[in-house]
């Protein structure tokens, strides 16, 4: 073997092409497999058969990265949503975009919460500059459709899908509570100034983000809410 790395020619004699096309079909098995696992409530929405189908378009424009397979299937929800032939399922990427924070909720680092009286540390008056960053499984999201509904109604079994695709928007919070993954629907400014802090913006930013999406959004409560429910790792100015 030595020798065969030394000489590429013989190296190249010595690859099986039987045995590369093997190791080929494994590999896409594999990434198949994962996708499949994080992503289930997708292949429920879509059947078997196309979810292979979709699974082996993406993995051949997006091989893995990293030996960890946790860490792989990030861009399906974007890639979902540029999909042809998925469009009569609108509502589709934003379903496989929550289950892919549902998954790495599952896997995220353990992490003590701030407490609120942290925010007495600060100078009032700069409040507005602070980052408050949220623990390592909470993620918001916000969806115009109801993609919080019927990713809950797949938790039940059998699965009853009585959810009218034509009904308002749906905001959406992610966390793990005593190791499990929990999804709760929210109001949109509250999701909207968690997932702002989530991308690093100020106190100042996250508020206008989460008026514009939720008139008359009360900060207090919200921030108060943050706390309470222990969603905040710290505070950073």
């Amino acid at each position: 073997m030595l020798e065969q790395i030394a000489d590429p020619a013989r190296a190249a004699v010595a690859l099986d092409p039987a045995g590369l096309a093997v190791y080929r079909n494994n590999y896409r098995v594999g990434l198949i497999d994962t996708l499949a696992f994080i992503y289930p409530v997708c292949r429920q929405l879509v059947g078997e058969d196309f979810f292979t189908g979709l699974a082996r378009v993406f993995i051949g424009g997006h091989p893995s990265q990293s030996g960890n397979l946790h860490l792989y299937g990030a861009g399906f929800g974007d890639f979902v949503a540029g999909f042809e032939h998925a469009r009569e399922l609108p509502y589709l990427a934003d379903v496989v975009r929550l289950e892919w924070r549902v998954h790495r909720a599952y896997y995220a680092a353990d992490a003590a919460p701030a407490d609120s009286a942290a925010l007495a540390a600060f100078p009032q008056a700069r409040w507005g500059e602070l980052r408050l960053r949220p623990l390592p499984d909470v993620a918001a999201l916000l969806s115009p459709w109801p993609a919080a509904s019927i990713w809950l109604a797949h938790q039940r079994q059998p699965v009853e899908l009585n959810v009218d695709l034509h009904r308002q928007p749906e905001a959406m919070l992610v966390r793990r509570l005593q190791g499990r993954v929990e999804v709760d629907i929210v109001g949109a400014g509250l999701a909207a100034l968690l997932r702002a802090f989530g991308d690093g913006a100020t106190l100042e930013a996250a508020v206008e983000q989460a008026l514009a999406a939720e008139a008359g959004f009360d900060l207090q409560a919200g921030l108060l809410r943050l706390f309470q429910q222990k969603l905040i790792q710290n505070i950073e100015l």
